[in-house]
């Protein structure tokens, strides 16, 4: 009975130390790898990552939050400065061909034609990279491939799905500072160049508008004072190139013309009484007038249409297909890892 005991024990010690064992490799696994963090002329901006939430989907739940925030805070400032993002998903199976998947994905969360989808099929361990027509990031489809062999190949493969991922953002990130940044204005400057159209259009506006008061007021005065040799009262412009003695002023310092005189009024018939003399009885206003009178039209429609997908919201232009992607090392359409087998 005692060596039973005894055995039980041992069974116990060496079931609590297998555990302890286990979620020992399991955090030392976890804190093996640091989410890098670009710097220098590489270095993120700080921004707010909370919309670009809705462009990450884990439904296999491979990433952890840490990962997906720093994948935000990419989109965030690719958004900010280049008017782009790479929205990712995770799926347990992708069943049929996953760049027809990743494509169709990608239409229905209402990508734009300067964005890109990864998709990352778990359970097939494969990947595809869906990139619209606009996506200047990765001009090629060849050079999505290399990205893909190169930064998310061997992590994938391993398991190791977060690492594969961030290493993957990362390196667009640098070819975005490097190439994108240099490709003429970007989103950021485009607006500015927008801001700095409107201002100069206000001021254009406000110039003429006060111009025409200004006249006004001059015009005013003009009849007012015109032949007293010392008004009571100075003529105070808007703009400074209006006061007296300017050549403005001087120019436009002439009589004011006279006052139009009134027409005699013609002589009025003699009333013979009664009340509106045309139209029929009952009608209120006399004569009547041609026409089908108001319509009983349409009057317009609300805003139609929906917002599709479990996760994404629209972001204009469309998608489409003009571009295709890639997948491991096999070109074009198809995902999958060619020979890397």
């Amino acid at each position: 009975m005692k060596k039973n005991n005894k055995s039980y024990a041992v069974a116990w010690v060496v079931l609590i130390v297998a555990i302890v064992a286990a979620v020992a490799m399991g955090q030392v696994r976890k804190s093996s790898y640091t989410i890098p963090q670009p710097k220098g002329d590489y270095a993120l901006e700080n921004l707010s990552t909370a919309k670009y939430r809705d462009w990450i989907s884990d439904a296999a739940g491979v990433l952890s939050t840490q990962a997906e925030e720093q994948i935000c805070l990419y989109n965030a400032n690719w958004d900010h400065r280049y008017g782009s993002l790479v929205a990712l998903a995770t799926v347990d199976h992708v069943s049929g061909d996953i760049g027809d998947y990743t494509y169709s994905l990608a239409n229905e969360i209402g990508l734009s034609e300067g964005d890109a989808l990864l998709v990352l099929d778990v359970g097939g361990k494969n990947a595809y990279m869906a990139v619209g027509q606009n996506y200047h990031a990765l001009p090629t489809d060849a050079m999505v491939t290399e990205y893909m062999d190169q930064y998310l190949y061997r992590d994938l493969m391993a398991g190791d799905y977060e690492k594969g991922v961030l290493n993957l953002y990362g390196a667009i990130h640098i070819r975005y500072v490097d190439t994108v940044a240099d490709n003429g204005p970007s989103f950021t400057s485009g607006i500015a160049g927008m801001w700095i159209f409107w201002l100069v259009l206000f001021l254009v506006i406000l110039f003429l508008a006060l111009s025409a008061v200004e006249r006004s007021r001059y015009n005013t005065y003009r009849a007012k004072y015109y032949g007293v040799v010392n008004p009571p009262v100075v003529f105070h412009p808007i703009f400074f190139w209006h006061r007296p003695g300017s050549s403005w002023y001087r120019r436009h310092w002439a009589p004011p013309p006279p006052p139009r005189p009134r027409p005699p009024r013609p002589p009025q018939p003699p009333r013979s009484g009664g009340g509106f003399s045309s139209g029929p009885r009952g009608s209120g206003f006399g004569g009547t007038r041609s026409g089908g009178g108001f319509s009983s039209g349409s009057r317009g429609s609300g805003f139609g249409g929906s917002r599709g997908g479990s996760f994404g919201s629209s972001r204009g232009g469309g998608f489409g297909g003009g571009r295709s992607g890639g997948g491991f090392s096999g070109g074009s359409r198809g995902g999958g890892f060619g020979g890397r087998r």
